[in-house]
């Protein structure tokens, strides 16, 4: 092909621009690439000089026989005005990190043309095949919240750029991940990804003054329904234009994708509302509302909105891998570094987690970033988070993962993932108001028993007493030290029954036996005793519920300030729908997750060798798995 009338996107005079319009001059370009999006078509082409670029041409429809020739001149008008605009949008951003270089516009066989970089890689519609560890096409969720983090940082630096920019039609397929420096896997194992955005039909500068394109060329630019925000899929609301032109947007359809990475399933169900329309109306229709016939294909239509769906029903809550896994270990055998985690995790708990306790951990973990997604999938763009401060809560949900599990695992309060950055201060505050309370509690409770210890063994002192039960009888004098023991027995015996599950419902409900147990023994031996004068047997009585009280109060605190480990994790699962079936691709090995502790204790050198090398093979087989995705890559729109 060749490119006449070329148009540098940077500024080159003199003999260099010659030289560079020669550069462009004559391209050879691959069909079998090509690719169509939006109102052009991109193709991989390549110069004499063996430079490799993508070549996106305008494709013009030719005129429908109903339409006149000054409306199909209107038409084409618009077309090339909107391909003008895309060039201008593209040429803000590139360069930047994150863009595909521009290198100019022309035009072939008298159509208009951009030429930019070819960008080496995979869109998210594969990688997300490549990643999936579910039938559903679930990714794990630290991956898929990983792309979220990179996909904002590219959003957030665009607020530098002078007038600003939106993209407007961020979906999974405008976002690709560059593999000409690391395999997808490799990026998988760092825990970074190489993001590029792509495809700028419907961007526009976030400044612009006057009119919008679609009301001056009477041409509408779409988003992708699936993942754009109301505004973007509605023309008549007051200030739309004004709506428009927002960053948010961009924060709403960012958060629509990782959504679809993480679960599976875009946030919302259009196929299905449009479905339940075309039913009520008696007539089929597609997911947009473009297709129908008969008289009631214009009540479907209507009764059908993608716009009204968005702003009138609130997204179902995220379902994430762990939550939905109908085998957990499948699933965490793709998460080397979260299988890790837990592993130390359970190494340090006091007994063995079963199956469906770690798929509660996690699960509860993976909420937190729900929580951030629903922040940004606001219909009320005001309310959405900026770019910047859903970066730095993405950044703190990746940051943290691998120590929420364990926290979650010992039933600690998780590090909180903030818009404004500051969850780790917070968490270390958290932690201090903990420990300081606990330790009130625990100073409080020590005190009341050893004053009523004291008061009781003091009073006490030379008192006669006598004890008659079936089969035993005893009299003589207390002495101090017998009513110091028995008073202290209740905090002793909870201790000793908890043992070191200091935060569990198992340990509380154990220490809870144990004071119970003490109590209730010394309260029937009291209440078969005579204690001369007999005014001091309620005395002695008043001061063993009082030391019971004293006892069972910091165990009491220890379970109050930590995560319920149970109840909340079961009533969040309770809502789940059956889990997938795990894809066969990774393999068929289980973690050992209900693995005995006395086994694990018991585990020498060699035994642990051979598991590490189980995790290395997995390894393995995991990158062979991701390798595939990098044949025959491509840019796509």
């Amino acid at each position: 092909m060749s490119v006449a009338h070329f148009e540098p996107a940077a500024g080159v005079q003199g003999e260099a621009l010659d030289s560079y319009k020669r550069r462009f001059g004559t391209l050879f370009v691959d069909e079998s690439t090509r690719r169509r999006g939006g109102i052009g078509s991109v193709v991989c082409a390549t110069n004499v000089l063996g430079e490799q670029f993508a070549l996106k041409t305008l494709v013009i429809p030719e005129r429908d026989e109903r339409a006149s020739e000054a409306e199909y001149e209107r038409y084409e008008a618009g077309l090339k005005t909107a391909f003008r605009q895309e060039f201008e949008c593209h040429k803000a951003v590139s360069g930047l990190k994150g863009f595909p270089h521009l290198y100019g516009m022309g035009e072939v066989a008298g159509t208009p043309a951009i030429v930019m970089e070819w960008v080496c890689g995979e869109t998210l519609v594969r990688v997300c095949d490549a990643l999936a560890v579910d039938g559903a096409g679930r990714m794990p969720t630290l991956v898929a919240a990983q792309i979220g983090r990179d996909v904002f940082d590219l959003l957030a630096h665009l607020d530098f750029l002078e007038g600003g920019f939106v993209h407007r039609d961020i979906s999974l397929a405008n976002v690709m991940v560059r593999t000409s420096r690391l395999s997808l896997a490799e990026q998988v194992e760092e825990g970074f990804f190489d993001v590029c955005l792509i495809d700028f039909g419907s961007s526009t500068p976030e400044g612009m003054q006057g009119s919008s394109f679609t009301r001056v060329s009477s041409l509408t630019r779409k988003a992708t329904a699936d993942f754009a925000p109301p505004e973007m899929l509605t023309e008549d609301i007051a200030g739309i234009d004004a709506l428009r032109k927002s960053p948010k947007i961009d924060v709403y359809a960012t958060a629509s994708v990782i959504y679809r990475l993480a679960c599976g399933r875009a946030p919302f169900d259009l196929e299905a509302e449009a479905a339940q329309s075309a039913a009520e109306s008696g007539d089929a229709t597609d997911s947009r509302g473009e297709k129908g016939s008969g008289k009631n294909a214009e009540a479907t239509k209507r009764a059908f909105s993608p716009y009204r769906v968005k702003t009138e029903v609130a997204p179902a809550r995220p379902v994430f891998a762990h939550a939905a896994a109908a085998d957990i270990a499948a699933v965490v055998l793709c998460e080397p570094e979260v299988d890790k985690a837990l592993r130390r995790a359970c190494s340090n708990a006091a007994q063995a987690a079963s199956v469906d306790e770690v798929r509660d951990v996690l699960a509860f973990v993976d909420d937190q970033l729900a929580s951030v997604l629903l922040a940004c999938l606001s219909a009320d763009q005001g309310k959405r988070p900026t770019a910047h401060e859903a970066f730095n809560a993405f950044s703190a949900f990746c940051g943290h993962y691998l120590e929420n599990v364990v926290l979650s695992f010992q039933g600690e309060p998780l590090i909180p993932c903030t818009f404004d950055g500051s969850g780790a201060g917070s968490m270390r505050d958290m932690f201090a108001a903990r420990l300081a309370v606990r330790i009130a509690a625990w100073a409080a409770s020590v005190a009341v028993l050893v004053v009523v210890a004291v008061s009781a063994a003091y009073s006490a002192d030379g008192m006669e007493a006598s004890l008659l039960l079936p089969g035993m009888q005893w009299q003589g004098a207390l002495e101090p030290w017998m009513v110091a023991l028995a008073l202290a027995a209740p905090v002793v015996l909870g201790a000793v029954f908890r043992g070191p599950s200091l935060h569990s419902r198992a340990g509380f409900i154990r220490a809870s036996f144990g004071v119970a147990a003490a109590s209730v023994i010394e309260g029937f031996v009291l209440s078969n005793a005579t204690v001369a004068p007999s005014s001091a047997h309620a005395s002695l009585a008043a001061a063993l519920f009082a030391a019971a009280a004293a006892a069972w109060c910091p165990f009491v605190a220890d379970f109050a300030l930590a995560v319920v480990y149970g109840p909340a994790r079961k009533k969040m699962r309770g809502a789940l729908p059956a889990g997938a079936a795990p894809r066969g691709v990774f393999g068929a090995a289980v973690v050992a997750l209900e693995e005995p502790q006395g086994d694990r204790a018991r585990e020498d050198a060699s035994v642990e060798q051979e598991v590490s090398a189980d995790q290395e093979d997995s390894a393995n087989q995991k990158d062979s798995t991701l390798e595939d995705p990098r044949k025959g890559g491509g840019q796509s729109e």
